[in-house]
Formats: structure tokens, C-alpha cells, sequence
């Protein structure tokens, strides 16, 4: 463990152990339950990843279509459900919309202790349940009335209907699913760390969502997405890039979305991501230039100096920017759509963590003076 500054690192350093997922950095792999993230991307469903996470194989097709159907029957929301939607403020910034509707559902299902034989039916549900309550909270902010979610529908197209109001066509459809599984976990990341931390103090399963939701938001962690997109969207056109990174660099100021604390060669995400993004622009309908100004960064951060001689290349929020702002998402909601993808790691990690529990009490080395004298008041 080394310190900078007031600053804490923990890098490298082994916590546990886990059967998850393991992110090698050095070769730029991440790997599920022994599965190439790459193999998944391809060939399975986010439904099938969440499956393999929470029950360690991929599913059969009895399996798959008994899961669809569990998340179907939990995926529609009730009256009182969209009453409380409409009482959140509409100007919440989509994190904290996500962490109110995570507490207001803890307050409607109740807020028990976690254990290890109740939180795959309860983990269940509300992964099923926060896609439609964020794209239904989008809506209702934008003055637009709820969708109902299609029974028939997996969750990335109920979520593009449920947030269009219309369904999305087979691509936009593919591209989001393919996207919820490139996010769906990356091992003991801080916000699944955080969530670890609270399961290990008997705490409730809203609770340390809500912990997860609220780390994930950070700049410098899920939130890049959305800070790249304010990015891209400052820069304007594709031509105008290489003057706004001279600028950024003049200032000294980070180039969001470059750069990652684990992977240092090529993030294994980022190809797909790029292909997804690029698959969106692709399409007749929509505008290309989100993605188009995303490709002239990447451009130049493979031949700028600065960012070669520190090893810096895009990470996996580079691309999902443009990817989730051609699919309609608002840019202050990315990240809470990345919240939603990432349920089933959270939750993997939660029953691991439960599963043989205990307290994380982490120490630090106090470096402060010693032995100083006491005065009194009158004598200070």
C-alpha cells in the first residue's frame, strides 16, 4: 500500500479472492466466470451474463426463458411506483434521481438485512425493476406519460421503448444489449468495492446499491461517460478537435475518457465499444457526429505525444458517449444507464461477499506528531 499526499492507493493489492471476473491489466483481458468478455459480447444476451454471473454457468434455454420471464413479470411498475416518480424533481441530476428511486424502493419493499438465501430473489427484482424506473422517471421530467414495458421484450429494448416511448429498431436494440454486457462487471472496481464494504456490515441491499450508484457517479470512475460527451459536444465537429485537445492541454486540464488505473495497454471494452458507436452512426436515420468527433479524438491521442508517452488510450466511457447519446439517453442520465448494466456484477458480488461474510476494516498508517503536551484553555 502506498500513499500520495492525503491521497490513498491501494493498487495491486489483493483484498480476497473471487470467482467472478478477473481483469488483467498488463494484457488488457477481462474474463467472466472464465468466459473472454469478447466470446459474450458476441454471442450471449445480457440476460444469459447475468445468468453466468449470479449462477456461475450460462444458462440453458429452459433456464434463459425462465429468467426472461421472472424479469418480465418484475419489470412493469405499479400506480404507486409512478406516482413517486412524479414526485422527484425534475432538474435531479440523473444519479441522484437513481439513488432516490433505489431508497424509495427500499421504502416500498422494505429495507431487511441482507442474506445469503433472499438477496438473489430481492437482487432480482430490482435489477429488473431500475431500467424502468429510470427511463420512466426520463420521461416524466421531459413531460412525456409512461410506457408500458412488451412482456415479449429483453431489457434493452424495453428499455429504449419504455424511454422512446415507441420500439427502437434491431440495431439500436443490439447495440444497447451489447453494451450492458461489455459493462455488465470489471472485477473489484471502487463502486463494487464500496458495495462489498457495506454487505460486510450486515447493511441492506438498497443500501449498498445506492453506495454503488453514488461511487459510480464519480468523474474520474463511471461518470467519464458523461464528461466525455460534454466533451465531444463542446468541440463541436470533427475539425474543430485537434485545436480544443491543443487547448485542453495548454490548460493542463484531463481529457476525459482517456486513460485507465488497471488496464495499461488497450482497454479490452473499448473495440467493442467503438464498433457499437460506429454500428449507431452507420444507421440512415440519426446524427453520425457524435461518433464522428469521438473518432477524430481517438485520432489524435494515438499520435499525440503526451498521451503516447504516458501510455493514455481511450477507455470503455470514450466511446460509450457517443454509443448511449445516438440511442436518446440525456447526457446527465449515462452514467445511471451504466448503473443498470452493471446490476448483475454489483449483485454477483454482493452474494459472493455474503456468502462467506466478513467485516472489511481496512487501516492506515498514522504519520501525525505524538506525545504533545496538554494545555489547558487559559494556557493555549
Amino acid at each position: 500500500m502506498a500513499t500520495t499526499g492525503n491521497g490513498l492507493r491501494i493498487d495491486g493489492t489483493i483484498l480476497g479472492q473471487s470467482t467472478i471476473s478477473m481483469v488483467d491489466g498488463p494484457a488488457g483481458r477481462l474474463i467472466f466466470r472464465g468466459y473472454e468478455l469478447h466470446d459474450l459480447v458476441s454471442y450471449a444476451s445480457w440476460e444469459e451474463v447475468l445468468y453466468l454471473l449470479w449462477y456461475g454457468a450460462l444458462p440453458t434455454q429452459a433456464q434463459l426463458d425462465e429468467l426472461q420471464q421472472h424479469l418480465a413479470r418484475e419489470r412493469a411498475l405499479t400506480a404507486d411506483e409512478v406516482a413517486l416518480l412524479r414526485s422527484l424533481p425534475a432538474t435531479n441530476h440523473g444519479m441522484a434521481g437513481l439513488q432516490a428511486i433505489v431508497s424509495a424502493m427500499a421504502y416500498r419493499y422494505g429495507s431487511e438485512m441482507m442474506h445469503a438465501d433472499t438477496i438473489r430473489e430481492s437482487g432480482l427484482r430490482l435489477t429488473a425493476r431500475l431500467p424502468t424506473l429510470l427511463t420512466t422517471w426520463i420521461r416524466l421530467r421531459q413531460g412525456l406519460e409512461p410506457v408500458e414495458p412488451d412482456p415479449a421484450l429483453g431489457t434493452a429494448a424495453n428499455m429504449l421503448l419504455t424511454l422512446l416511448g415507441e420500439r427502437a429498431d434491431a440495431t439500436a436494440a443490439h447495440v444497447l444489449d451489447s453494451y450492458m454486457v461489455v459493462t455488465a462487471e470489471n472485477g473489484l472496481n471502487i463502486s463494487t468495492f464500496v458495495a462489498r464494504v457495506i454487505t460486510s456490515t450486515r447493511n441492506t441491499l438498497a443500501t449498498a446499491i445506492s453506495a454503488a450508484i453514488g461511487t459510480l457517479g464519480g468523474v474520474v470512475h463511471g461518470g467519464a461517460n458523461e464528461q466525455s460527451m460534454r466533451t465531444f459536444l463542446a468541440i463541436g465537429t470533427p475539425e474543430q478537435a485537434s485545436a480544443y485537445i491543443e487547448a485542453l492541454q495548454t490548460r493542463k486540464e484531463r481529457l476525459m475518457g482517456v486513460g485507465h488505473r488497471v488496464f495499461e495497454v488497450e482497454d479490452p471494452r473499448l473495440r467493442h465499444m467503438r464498433r457499437l458507436s460506429q454500428e449507431l452512426a452507420d444507421r440512415p436515420v440519426g446524427d453520425p457526429t457524435s461518433h464522428q468527433i469521438a473518432a477524430a479524438v481517438e485520432a489524435i491521442v494515438q499520435e499525440h505525444p503526451f498521451f503516447q508517452q504516458r501510455r493514455l488510450y481511450p477507455n470503455v466511457e470514450f466511446y460509450s458517449a457517443p454509443l448511449l447519446y445516438q440511442l436518446g439517453f440525456p447526457v446527465d442520465c449515462f452514467t445511471a444507464v451504466f448503473a443498470c448494466a452493471r446490476m448483475p456484477g454489483w449483485i454477483a458480488h454482493i452474494m459472493e461477499q455474503l456468502a462467506d461474510n466478513q467485516l472489511v476494516r481496512p487501516e492506515m498508517e498514522y504519520i501525525g506528531p505524538l506525545n504533545r503536551p496538554f494545555q489547558a484553555i487559559a494556557e493555549r
